[in-house]
């Protein structure tokens, strides 16, 4: 039944019928509290008592509710009266983009703008693990703000797959127009979800749907924008389906000879048939539209002027990350005659494995001195890491046999070598074959990007995580200290040899401020480091300094000679680490300090998000799992403090206020934080009680070492667990007494001679959980608390960040971030059952505690990866031309 003008749905007042279908009216409203115009949805009453349906509008409005983005339509408010469930939702003035394309195909610069709104708002939602399903030129509005994404009542968190039944989304601010119309295509029920010409591959064939399903969807709808005509046609259901499995549209270009290759290559790249060969997220598909819309000033030229028909097939894999010669030979044999204009694409790490760019033992890619070749590292779906090749000039990447456990990856200048450290080892490989060969022992990888080749065979490397740097011969001998630590340095890295062979550039870290880029002399340690610049990660190639700072990677002209900077630096990309080539060609991680907060159950499923993105580190549940700790960072001024966030969600407590408070740890009553304060160079661990009742207190400060943190307090109250960095940058566990006494390391793990990092105490008290390089990687160990007794060792293919929870239940990751668990029998002869796998996280791109566990061992607070960043490698051609524009 219509609703009629006048009628009130608690204080909406209905003004007029905007349009209905089968699943839904939607009104003109106006909020008679706020004074403005909304759109209310209402749940047709022959569907009121409908079960399955009222379940459908619940999880849409729900679903929505979660997403906040200024190309998604937004959510108000939900409510129901007199049996009638209505949603009301932001009234869009404009048309639909199916309306749009009633009038054709768009000009380049509109079919953009679209683009990016859309693209924009879907890397929101596949951020937030939620999945359109329905994307189509109908659920698009075209407003004067903007793109306006709509209509996610068949949205699903990804984790949920897509294999259960649905029908068309109830959600919608627009007039419904029913009917096999080219503006309101065939709409599948029943099994089908979604609508049939905007399927994916995976969606037809009744597979589980994630976000690449919605890239498929996209590029089908930028198809139809650029040509007018739909990517996939049929006279049925079953003949859209069998074009979707079965056929490739005609090319763009071949419709719209005016298109832009790259817009060519990119929709192409969406359209794959296996998701594996597609763009791998909406931010990629973002970026490339991004950069299409930057250059497309510059080409007007038809998209076969300078290309064969057959070079085609071969550049759509590149606009997808899979780099072919063609494409390459095109750009360096061209380089000397034309005026290049900067090329990017994306290229997503090989089938079944992800990248290992974060973690504890991790490395970023790096390319060879040539330009040729790419290394990384990337980790199986059973944990096991490698070190790949990827060949520009080849389709696949290769396993590069050798190197398991492998990280920090760094080239030759001659690039017939690939330099790594696996298992605490300095190692080399020829990368036309053959076996590794050890460099030196006792080499850190857990600060990647740290190893540095020059052309005399002298390589520069770390021990630990923190301190200074060594040099040793690249055929392997005694390795001597390269560089000293300033007064107030934590540790040397990331170096750079400049073009003399003599001269390297490096990373100078503080522990109360920021990084600083300086330049040394080999043979001369004891020679302070001359200063260039505030950064990190140097390079010089071309003339310029490249160097990230404030998580951006930027370029600044450079004299090796004289070791001056001129000019004003400017931005490549945002990262935190990156390689550069000889000849022009620049790839990283894309990455951001920040990640998201959120709760997870043991299943992997998302049970809320109690924070926003923000640069998070070290999150801790509360005793009674109502609360999450954790290291926040300003973004402004940089500094560290601590905030508390209710695990069901709502304001945060600020509980520190600087200049820098970090790691925090609770007290066994919640009662209680206890942390580190950084002020003027020197650490100390405080107490603080939240309710504000007693004074601050230092419990721990001693100047022989350069750090401490507070790692867990005993569920008795008596002992804190600290993390010491003595000068060296070796780390060892000690227990401070809060009652009396000073501060002592546990006789079970005095006589470690290698860095042991964590110290957790088991809820009965008896043990202690910790992981160190004993066996040359990280392994996580459980050992008695107050005696030497016997050692168990937990993790047996690498292990770090552990914790104890639950019934006596010992938690860690694994080299390729997945979470571990193990149960633990200690009533009689302790015993430790075998460990397994839990949900693999999704780890921000810096090394820290990215996890906690509650008391009850059933939900974990994570950090996640800031997903508006690409999860490809992202390789940049002829980066120079970016600063001559």
């Amino acid at each position: 039944m219509t609703l009629s003008s006048g009628t009130h749905l608690g204080p909406y007042e209905i003004i007029a019928h905007v349009g209905a279908g089968g699943m839904g009216e939607v009104y003109r409203a106006k909020d008679t509290r706020l004074n403005r115009v909304v759109a209310v949805k209402v749940l047709p009453t022959h569907l009121c008592g409908n079960a399955e349906f009222k379940q459908r509008f619940e999880r849409e409005a729900q679903t929505i509710s979660s997403l906040s983005h200024a190309n998604i339509c937004q959510l108000f408010d939900v409510g129901c009266q007199n049996g009638t469930d209505f949603l009301v939702m932001e009234f869009l003035e404009g048309e639909t983009l199916a309306e749009r394309l009633r009038k054709g195909p768009l000009q380049l610069q509109e079919l953009l703008k679209i683009g990016v709104d859309v693209a924009a708002a879907l890397a929101t939602a596949h951020r937030a693990a939620i999945v359109h399903r329905d994307l189509k030129p109908g659920n698009i509005m075209l407003t004067k703000s903007g793109a306006k994404l709509m209509d996610f009542g068949l949205a699903r968190p990804a984790a949920l797959g897509a294999s259960a039944s649905g029908s068309a989304p109830l959600l919608s601010a627009t007039k419904t127009i029913s009917g096999p119309s080219p503006v309101s295509p065939l709409t599948g029920a029943g099994t089908i979800v979604g609508t049939i010409q905007y399927m994916s591959p995976e969606q037809i064939e009744g597979k589980e749907v994630d976000a690449r399903s919605d890239v498929f969807a996209f590029g089908a709808v930028l198809y139809e924008m650029a040509t007018g005509k739909r990517a996939f046609e049929g006279k049925s259901q079953i003949s859209v389906a069998s074009a979707i499995l079965e056929k490739d549209p005609e090319p763009v270009s071949e419709v719209s000879p005016l298109a832009p290759r790259a817009l060519d290559y990119l929709i192409a790249a969406c359209l794959a048939k296996d998701r594996e060969d597609r763009l791998q997220s909406a931010h990629d598909v973002l970026l490339q539209l991004k950069g299409i819309a930057h250059n497309s000033h510059s080409i007007a030229t038809p998209a076969g002027n300078h290309f064969s028909r057959k070079l085609i097939p071969i550049l759509i894999f590149a606009a997808s990350g899979v780099l072919f010669a063609a494409a390459v030979l095109f750009f360096v044999g061209n380089r000397a005659r034309v005026s290049m204009l900067p090329v990017r694409a994306y290229i997503p790490p090989p089938a079944g494995t992800s990248f290992r760019a974060s973690g504890f033992d991790a490395g970023p890619v790096v390319i060879s001195p040539d330009g040729t070749t790419l290394a990384f590292a990337a980790v199986d779906e059973k944990g096991r890491t490698n070190l790949w090749l990827r060949l520009l000039s080849a389709q696949q990447a290769t396993m590069l046999p050798g190197t398991e456990d492998g990280a920090t990856p760094f080239w030759s200048p001659d690039s017939q070598y690939l330099g790594f450290i696996a298992n605490g080892t300095l190692k080399k490989i020829k990368v036309a074959g053959g076996q590794p060969q050890t460099i030196a022992e006792g080499a850190s990888s857990r600060r990647s990007g740290c190893a540095e080749w020059n052309i005399d065979g002298v390589i520069l490397f770390c021990k630990q995580i923190l301190g200074p740097m060594y040099r040793v011969a690249a055929a392997g001998g005694d390795a001597t200290q390269a560089t000293r630590l300033g007064s107030d340095e934590a540790s040397n890295n990331f170096a750079a040899f400049l073009p003399d062979g003599k001269h390297f550039l490096y990373t100078a870290r503080y522990l109360d401020r920021g990084a600083q880029i300086m330049a040394g002399v080999l043979g001369k340690p004891d020679q302070p480091g001359a200063p260039i610049t505030a950064g990190d990660s140097p390079r010089y190639v071309s003339g310029y300094l490249l160097f990230v700072h404030g998580g951006h990677i930027l370029a600044q002209p450079f004299n090796p000679d004289s070791l001056k900077l001129s000019g004003d630096p400017q931005p490549l990309g945002e990262a935190r680490d990156f390689s550069v080539s000889q000849n022009g060609l620049l790839v990283y991680h894309e990455s951001s300090a920040e990640s998201e907060l959120k709760l997870l159950d043991r299943n992997g499923n998302v049970l809320g998000t109690p924070g926003p993105l923000a640069a998070y580190q070290t999150p801790r549940f509360s005793p009674d799992g109502r609360s999450i700790a954790v290291t926040v960072r300003d973004r402004s001024s940089g500094n560290e403090d601590i905030w508390v966030y209710p695990v069901a969600g709502g304001q945060p407590t600020r509980i520190t206020f600087g200049p820098d408070n970090y790691w925090p740890v609770w007290s066994p009553d919640g009662r209680e934080l206890a942390y580190t304060a950084s002020e003027n160079g020197v650490n100390s661990i405080r107490r603080r009680s939240l309710d504000g009742r007693k004074p601050e207190e230092i419990l721990y400060k001693n100047p022989a070492y350069k750090d401490s943190v507070a790692l867990d307090w005993s569920a008795d109250g008596k002992y804190l667990s600290l993390d010491v960095m003595a000068k060296d940058g070796a780390y060892t566990n000690w227990i401070l007494p809060l009652q009396s006494g000073e501060a002592f390391r546990p006789a079970a793990t005095a006589k470690l001679s290698v860095s042991e990092y964590d110290g957790i105490f088991s809820k009965d008290g008896r043990w202690l959980a910790y992981f160190s390089y004993e066996s040359g990687r990280p392994e996580a160990y459980v050992v008695p608390f107050l005696s030497d007794g016997a050692k168990y060792q937990v993790s047996t293919t690498g292990g770090w960040d552990t914790r104890f929870a639950g019934k006596n239940e010992v938690f860690y990751l694994t080299m390729g971030n997945r979470l571990m668990v193990a149960a633990i029998d200690s009533q009689s002869n302790f015993h430790i059952g075998t460990p397994r796998p839990l949900v693999q996280l999704d780890l921000p791109n810096f090394a820290s505690p990215h996890y906690d566990v509650s008391a009850d061992g059933q939900r974990f607070a994570v950090l996640t990866t800031d997903h508006t960043k690409s999860t490809s490698i992202t390789l940049i051609m002829d980066w120079l031309a970016q600063l001559k524009k």
